[in-house]
This record gives C-alpha cells, sequence and structure tokens, in this order.
C-alpha cells in the first residue's frame, strides 16, 4: 500500500485573482503605514533668475546638485522641486501629445492633466495598494470638503456632479488658453533670466507660446504680452497681461460660426483702467485682418526675398463676433455685412479683480453672462457671418491705435455649442470648466491636488490638516489547487486507535468490527508534503468521508496565497 501519492503536473493548477482590501486612515495614522504628504513646486524665481537652465540631480534627499557656468554647485531643495520636475516628467509633461504612453488608452477627451506651479502629493505605501490602489474606491474627506476619484484617474470635488449635463465636453471645446504653462516663462522676452536680442514675438520656453492649451492645439503668436499671476476663485492663476500687445491665431473654421451656429465664449478680465467712454477696448475678436500670400512679381526672379511672402490684409466686412470692453460696459456684437446684432451689460468702471464672463449664441439669442449670472440678452437678426480673418485676444486685426486693451485676461475658451446656465454657472466656480482638482494614479499609489484654489489640501504647511482616508488596494492573490485522487484499491487501512484492540495505533492488531467485509475506514484529513516528506498543508474535511472500494474518488484541496 502507499504511504504517499505523487502529483502529476495536470493535479495541479494555480489560478491568480484580485482581492480588494479597504484601508481607513486619518492624517495622524497616515505615516504609522508608511504614508506621507507633501507640497511641492516649481522653482519660478530661480528659472526667472536663470539658475535652473541646466539640472543635474547628483543624490536624493533634500539637496539638488547642479551644473551651469560655474560648476557644480548644492541648492537646498526645502520645496521638493525634485519631486516637481519628477511628477512632471513621468506624468505630465507634454500628456496631450505623448498620450499612449501616458495614459495607454485613446480616449482622448477623458483625461485631464494640468500641473501648476505648486503641487500637492500623497503617497501611499505598495503593502497597502498592493499593485495598484483599486479605481472608484479613493475618498478623503477634510472640513467641509469631499473629494474622490472617478474611475479614470481624476480627483474631484464632489461639490460638483459630473458629466456632460453639468461640464461642457471637452470636445467641444474647440480653443482654450490659461494658459496652463504661463508660470513657466513670465517673460516672453527672455530665456533663462536674460533679455533677448532682438527677440522674436514667438518665442516660447516649451510649449508657451506655440499651442493653446486645446486638444485642437491651435498655433498662437504672442505680441508683447507678458503673464503673470492673479488671484481667481481663491487660488493664484497664470493670467495674461495687456499692455499696447496681442495675441493672434490663425483663422479656423472650427470658430467661424455663422447664423445657425450655436457657440459660448467665456474669458476671466481684470483691469484696473477706466474706459474712455469713446473708445472699444477689444477683448476677443474675429474680424478686421486675414493672411493672404502676395501675388508673384512677375517681373522678378523667383529667388526675390518677398516674392511670394504672406502679408496682413483687410478681411471681410462680415464677423460671427466681437467682444469688447467700452464705457464701463463689456459688449458682444455679430455683422454679417449689413445688419449688427449686439448685446451688451455694465461691467463697473473699474474691474479690478478677476470676473469671469460668457458670450454665447444660443438659437436665436445673443446672452451675456457676468461671474455665472445672465445680465443681458438680445435677438440675433445676422445671418451669414462667416470670414476668413485671423482671431485676436486683446486687440482688434493687430493694429496700432486705441483698439488696444489694457488689463489682464485668462481662461479663454470657445465652444462650438451654447452652455446651459448649470454649465455657465459650473465653469465660473471651476475656473477651468472641469471638477477636477488633481489626478490619482493608481499603480503608483501617488494622489495629487494641482489646482490652485485647493492648495490647503494636503499641504502640510498650511493650516489645519485633519483628514479622513479611504481607498482600498488590489491585491494579487494565487488560489492553488491539488486534485487527490484515490484509486479503488488505495488508502484502505486506518492508523485511528479505535480500530485496534488494545486501542493503540502501534498495536498491528485490528479490532475484530474491522475485519468484516463491509468496513471501510473513513477520510477526515488530507496532508501535502514535499519530496522530503515535510509537511507543507493539512486540509481537514467538513465531514469524515468513507472510502469506496468500488470506484475511485478525487478529493480537491485548495488554498490561496
Amino acid at each position: 500500500m502507499s504511504i504517499y501519492k505523487k502529483f502529476s503536473k495536470s493535479d495541479i493548477s494555480i489560478t491568480p485573482f484580485t482581492a480588494h482590501k479597504q484601508n481607513t486612515l486619518t492624517s495622524s495614522s497616515l505615516s504609522s503605514i508608511g504614508g506621507r504628504y507633501y507640497s511641492s513646486s516649481f522653482p519660478t524665481v530661480a528659472y526667472r533668475n536663470g539658475k535652473t537652465s541646466t539640472f543635474r540631480w547628483a543624490k536624493t534627499g533634500s539637496y539638488i546638485y547642479s551644473s551651469f557656468g560655474g560648476g557644480l554647485k548644492t541648492y537646498n531643495d526645502p520645496n521638493n522641486h525634485k519631486q516637481y520636475f519628477q511628477l512632471d516628467h513621468l506624468f505630465y509633461k507634454n500628456s496631450k501629445i505623448d498620450y499612449i504612453n501616458k495614459f495607454n488608452t485613446i480616449e482622448y477627451f477623458d483625461h485631464y492633466r494640468v500641473l501648476h506651479d505648486k503641487v500637492n502629493i500623497l503617497s501611499l505605501p505598495y503593502k497597502t495598494i498592493g499593485y495598484k490602489i483599486h479605481s472608484g474606491s479613493f475618498s478623503l474627506t477634510t472640513g467641509s470638503i469631499s473629494l474622490k476619484d472617478d474611475n479614470k484617474g481624476h480627483i474631484y470635488d464632489t461639490q460638483f456632479n459630473l458629466g456632460d449635463l453639468n461640464f461642457k465636453n471637452e470636445k467641444f471645446r474647440v480653443f482654450n488658453l490659461g494658459p496652463q504653462e504661463g508660470y513657466k516663462a513670465y517673460n516672453l522676452n527672455t530665456k533663462n533670466g536674460y533679455e533677448i536680442i532682438n527677440s522674436n514675438s514667438t518665442y516660447s520656453s516649451g510649449r508657451i507660446g506655440i499651442l493653446d492649451d486645446s486638444f485642437f492645439f491651435n498655433k498662437l503668436t504672442y505680441k508683447n504680452t507678458t503673464f503673470s499671476s492673479k488671484n481667481i476663485g481663491g487660488g493664484d492663476y497664470p493670467v495674461i497681461n495687456f499692455d499696447e500687445s496681442f495675441i493672434s491665431s490663425p483663422h479656423n473654421s472650427k470658430y467661424n460660426f455663422n447664423s445657425d451656429d450655436n457657440f459660448a465664449i467665456s474669458f476671466f478680465i481684470s483691469s484696473s483702467e477706466i474706459p474712455d467712454n469713446n473708445l472699444k477696448k477689444y477683448l476677443i475678436s474675429k474680424s478686421t485682418i486675414k493672411k493672404i500670400i502676395t501675388d508673384p512679381n512677375t517681373n522678378a526672379s523667383t529667388n526675390t526675398s518677398g516674392s511670394s511672402q504672406i502679408i496682413d490684409a483687410p478681411a471681410e466686412v462680415q464677423y460671427p463676433f466681437e467682444i469688447y470692453y467700452q464705457s464701463q460696459s463689456i459688449h458682444f456684437d455679430r455683422f454679417d455685412g449689413t445688419t449688427i446684432s449686439s448685446v451688451s451689460t455694465i461691467a463697473t468702471s473699474s474691474i479690478t479683480s478677476m470676473i469671469h464672463v460668457t458670450c454665447q449664441k444660443s438659437s436665436s439669442n445673443l446672452e451675456l453672462y457676468v461671474n455665472g449670472y445672465k445680465l443681458a440678452t438680445s435677438t440675433d437678426n445676422t445671418t451669414l457671418t462667416q470670414n476668413t480673418a485671423d482671431l485676436f485676444i486683446g486687440n482688434k486685426g493687430g493694429a496700432s491705435g486705441a483698439n488696444f486693451y489694457t488689463g489682464s485676461m485668462a481662461q479663454i475658451m470657445i465652444f462650438d455649442d451654447a452652455l446651459s446656465q448649470t454649465q455657465i454657472n459650473n465653469l465660473s466656480q471651476s475656473i477651468d470648466n472641469k471638477p477636477y482638482i488633481g489626478n490619482i494614479f493608481y499603480n503608483n499609489g501617488l494622489i495629487t491636488i494641482t489646482k490652485p484654489n485647493y492648495q490647503d489640501i494636503l499641504n502640510p504647511g498650511i493650516g489645519n490638516q485633519d483628514f479622513i482616508l479611504q481607498y482600498q488596494g488590489t491585491h494579487l492573490i494565487y488560489e492553488n489547487e491539488y486534485q487527490c485522487m484515490v484509486e479503488q484499491h488505495e488508502y484502505d487501512y486506518t492508523l485511528n486507535p479505535s480500530a485496534r484492540k488494545n486501542k493503540h495505533y502501534l498495536n498491528p492488531e485490528l479490532a475484530n468490527f474491522t475485519t468484516g467485509s463491509n468496513f471501510r475506514p473513513y477520510v477526515t484529513t488530507i496532508g501535502l508534503y514535499n519530496e522530503n516528506n515535510e509537511l507543507l498543508a493539512v486540509g481537514k474535511l467538513g465531514q469524515a468521508i468513507r472510502m469506496n472500494d468500488e470506484t475511485d474518488m478525487t478529493f480537491v484541496v485548495r488554498y490561496d496565497t
């Protein structure tokens, strides 16, 4: 008879599966399991002074070793600039362009990543998250604010409801200029802290000055504009400053709206200038100037410079929109060459703080909203308003004179559809038309708070940081299955002392009741051994099973590791 029976490969199977373990932590218990939270920032001052032109990270910890000009130097890094650059490199930099590597998906409008000049980071240990945080399980409550993740890698404020009914879908936002990365180059005429000789107005650092922030990558040209920071909704956002300056973008049919098109234009604006009652200070317009290629000079050689240059020329008289500031009011006009339709509202004589303005055409009406409130409406009587003019911001057509706007603008957006009242309210309050305040990177155990007006959350240097944190870790578990097959002639004995005459298992004499043909032993325990006959696992049956001498039997032992 057999004492041990060897398994064949077909008797063994190992099946992986995941289990989600709930974790509930507080700000005081987070560190006890190896978690931490900290703030990080872009080194704006050093960048503007030319001292971050070339960083060479030489060690970890709180010090940065950098090399530029004078050799290797050491800088204390109390603001975790190094972590900021690492985070940007891994998850944010060029995320719209390097889409597959950043997201592993092609659902373009489902992902939104914006890294401002400051970010708060929550780091969770792998022993609690397993191989990733279970999507949809993250929540953080601090004071009256409740944050959750949306299953797609975003952290959102639950005061805003998700969905297209509450926020206009990204695919409708055909133009978007934050400027999201304005903090990286406050002056487009400087590079690494030094004034550029014979500077080009389209000079840029990274993507600044080249493309807008939308998924449509609209080309931009800056003329003497500068960037700075202003408070919008309780947070410091980059803004564009205009003073005898403007931004232009080439003509595009996406925002060349006709009489049968609904659309909306949204922006934040501030100005300390008291407008002249007779002068129009243009904010956004698609009128006046277009680009053309000059006719070749047949008398000149084809090698002659300028024979086929692109130049500015007067555009068609009609235009889909002009938005300007005049006589303490904001005006929104459309013109078809014969009929002008207009709506306006008083904005105050001096807009010293940033206000939100939405101008839109909805069905047959022109509407004007300030800070989410509809203040004026009128009927649109225009017909054909399309033209080939460029888009201008801060000026009308780039011409010199009194059309320049003096002040600041930010979060300039054009939608190729009208917005509902709910969408306008949420746009005004969310600043960037998104309920998201940061991101969650499930596989890395990282949560970031990037929105400027939420920078007091998970920031150890600001106020009370009491919070309750919940999430589920996704742990990979293996189910091990062993099929223990017993043939009819095997294991037909028992070591139970009660089956011995003197009730001792060492006594070879069996009791009389075991010698009959009807006696069969019962199985209560199955042991799994290694090749050295060492017991590795014990399986206990819920009830004793009688062995059968007429057929084979199979016992299945399962355990998880």
